[in-house]
């Protein structure tokens, strides 16, 4: 009799341990589309954010920062982004595959209240170059476009023409043509047209909202030659096209900002874009 009350104690104080952890472990749950306070800036590639009672780290996604101890950057890259960062005072996160790194700390594309995306943001300026690893791949030719351009431009760290990137920067594109990718702002819609004479399978191809960091991934689908496919922010009454989906957000084309779009297979190869 003692054995079994001694049991049942045991399994009670188990059950409440489990019951105490389970606020703990749904609290560190990260949540796209929130605000979260800046903490203290630790270094040009990480920050902390205020999540709830605890403090989480936050290191930009698929770019390398030019190092605090950069002898003629670091300093003025540290300030910039301390600067951009406390005066947003908020941020929202959003993630690839990988939410953390082998470190714990979040994997994160980073927006400003202004709409600012960070990691663009020090790519155009020269203050960081692409850093893709799998499968964290989504933004790979979009940030590679803007290393291009910052490289063009000879600005941040591209000032020295003997500066290198960390890997080949030529952008992957495919050999399609006939494949037309059209955007509706008004409509809250993409629109994909198959031209060419073969059907075109769409399966897990990746359609991007660039300046959103939006991404809608296509099930299976074949499109057949002359047929459009057309993708929705959200459901609507009347739709024309009698191949439609959902991107499932209220707003995915900002009609306040230039928006641009881009359409990539399963190879990650940029096969049509859009832009205003």
């Amino acid at each position: 009799m003692k054995n079994l009350i001694y049991v049942a104690m045991i399994a009670v104080i188990i059950l409440l341990a489990a019951c105490s952890a389970l606020p703990s472990a749904t609290s560190n749950v990260m949540k796209e589309n929130t605000w979260y306070p800046i903490g203290k800036i630790i270094n040009n590639n990480t920050f902390e954010i205020i999540v709830g009672d605890h403090i989480e780290q936050v290191t930009f996604l698929s770019i390398d920062v030019v190092n605090i101890n950069h002898e003629v950057l670091g300093d003025h890259i540290h300030e910039f982004i301390a600067d951009k960062l406390n005066s947003s005072k908020e941020v929202i996160l959003s993630f690839d595959q990988e939410v953390r790194n082998e470190s714990g700390q979040l994997l994160a594309v980073v927006k400003l209240r202004d709409g600012t995306n960070m990691n663009e943001l020090l790519l155009e300026t020269g203050y960081a170059k692409v850093l893709v690893q799998e499968p964290n791949i989504k933004m790979e030719n979009v940030y590679k476009k803007h290393e291009q351009l910052a490289k063009t431009n000879k600005v941040g760290i591209w000032y020295d023409e003997h500066e290198t990137s960390n890997e080949d920067v030529t952008l992957k594109a495919a050999p399609y043509t006939g494949i037309r990718l059209t955007v509706v702002k008004e409509d809250q819609k993409a629109m994909i047209s198959n031209y060419t004479s073969q059907d075109l399978d769409l399966s897990h191809w990746k359609l991007v909202s660039v300046a959103g960091n939006q991404i809608y991934i296509f099930e299976d689908l074949i499109l057949e030659p002359g047929e459009t496919v057309a993708v929705y922010a959200r459901s609507m009454e009347r739709i024309p096209e009698s191949i439609h989906f959902y991107w499932g957000n209220d707003l995915v084309w900002d009609l306040n900002e230039k928006e641009s779009a881009e359409l990539y297979n399963t190879n990650n190869e940029l096969i049509a874009e859009w832009t205003e």
